[in-house]
């Protein structure tokens, strides 16, 4: 299929180079990340759910909790009494998003281009990678054992010519690690008869109008649709048809897209023990922000986004951000947006454990520079942060405290 070859032109040579994208998926990253680490864990069932939540959920499960009869979204309560043995972790964003970037940076070795999926989940594109690496299957085979033997993450791993199909291949994988390469030509035979629920971007929701329309017609399988001629499913579906024709044919011509770096700033603080108290929470966060606004003075930089990610006792998280209208580094033009942030993330009367500030798109001042800069033209808010910098990069941090953020 042309949607899946690259031309390079050499010369006055044309070269057409077939594609190689694997899909990386390492299952229940959450747990695997704890059976790492915990050998107690392995071979028995462990969820990950909230702890410490009423009518809490399951949001990831082993192997060993789905032969048990249990499923992602159930209840607790009801997965406790179906395995009174059940293992329970709490969710941890800031593990799995750190092991998440460990994982990005073992792969970028192997793959000049990637992209990720969510954590634990990644696709690689190792086209142009057979001179350096060998065949792609080899690779991906390699890439598998590496995680497993280094990190202890087991994996499973789709090839094929495009996204779609090598992301699917991913899925129909159950016990890892495992690797599936669906070769050129193939794609359609290898999807036919698969259900339309691991198409990526039609979920299995009432609520999605085209799933809804799929389940009118009948229509199944990737098989199913394929049988269906273009115009037919337009009339259908109406303009979703196009692409979900291609889908079902095995045609995704989309590129894996580099992520583009985007440098940031982050502080965060452990409560230990838990805190509720609006006024010592927000002395601790306003010096998060004096951290942070030192930081961008100091690396003459200014953000125009910041995010507050707050963490309670239960585990629960919550995360606001905003956009600001112009750059800044001062604590003064940051104070009032970070407060209406911590009062839209914290609504529920549980301790906090942690709180994470993060400041990003970062750009250089954008000022013209007096000849004859007056100190009188600059503001005594701006001043006083300046001059607060002086004395704690003489004495350090500790010598000097806003009021509010003592304790």
């Amino acid at each position: 299929m042309t949607e899946n070859i690259l031309n390079v032109t050499i010369g006055y040579q044309l070269i057409a180079m077939d594609r190689h994208i694997v899909c990386l998926q390492i299952p229940a990253f959450r747990i695997a990340l704890a059976r790492s680490s915990d050998s107690a864990l392995r071979n028995r069932p462990v969820v990950v759910a909230p702890t410490h939540t009423p009518r809490a959920r399951l949001r990831e499960i082993s192997p060993e909790a789905f032969h048990e009869g249990l499923q992602p979204g159930m209840p607790v309560d009801l997965a406790r009494l179906i395995c009174p043995g059940l293992r329970m972790l709490p969710p941890d964003s800031a593990l799995t998003q750190a092991a998440h970037r460990e994982l990005q940076r073992r792969i970028s070795s192997f793959a000049p281009t990637w992209e990720s999926i969510r954590p634990g989940s990644l696709f690689l594109d190792l086209t142009g990678t057979t001179r350096l690496f060998g065949p792609p299957i080899d690779t991906a085979t390699r890439i598998s054992r590496e995680l497993a033997h280094r990190q202890g993450w087991p994996s499973v791993i789709g090839l094929a010519e495009n996204k779609l199909v090598s992301q699917v291949a991913a899925s129909t994988l159950i016990k890892p690690p495992q690797v599936l390469s669906i070769h050129p030509g193939s794609e359609q035979p290898f999807l036919a008869p698969l259900p339309t629920i691991m198409l990526p971007g039609f979920p299995r929701t009432h609520v999605s109008r085209v799933w809804q329309r799929l389940e009118d017609l009948n229509l199944h399988t990737f098989g199913a649709i394929a049988s269906v001629s273009l115009a037919h499913l337009y009339a259908a579906i109406g303009p979703a048809a196009g692409l979900l024709h291609d889908w079902a044919m095995g045609i995704d011509p989309s590129p894996v897209r580099s992520p583009i770096a985007q440098p940031v700033i982050e502080r965060s603080v452990h409560l230990d023990p838990g805190e509720m108290d609006d006024r010592l929470l927000l002395g601790r966060l306003y010096r998060l922000l004096e951290q942070l606004c030192a930081t961008l003075r100091t690396q003459q930089r200014m953000c125009r986004h910041v995010s507050l990610t707050i963490q309670h006792s239960d585990h629960v998280e919550q995360t606001a951000q905003r956009l600001l209208p112009h750059g800044t580094c001062w604590e003064i033009d940051l104070q009032p947006p970070l407060t209406g942030l911590f009062y839209r993330c914290f609504r529920r009367r549980v301790r906090l454990t942690r709180m994470t500030l993060q400041v990003s798109r970062l750009e250089q001042p954008a000022r013209q520079l007096s000849l004859f800069e007056s100190e009188s033209l600059v503001p005594r808010a701006h001043r006083l942060a300046l001059a607060m910098d002086q004395i704690r990069a003489k004495f350090g941090e500790q010598v000097l405290f806003w009021g509010r953020t003592v304790r």
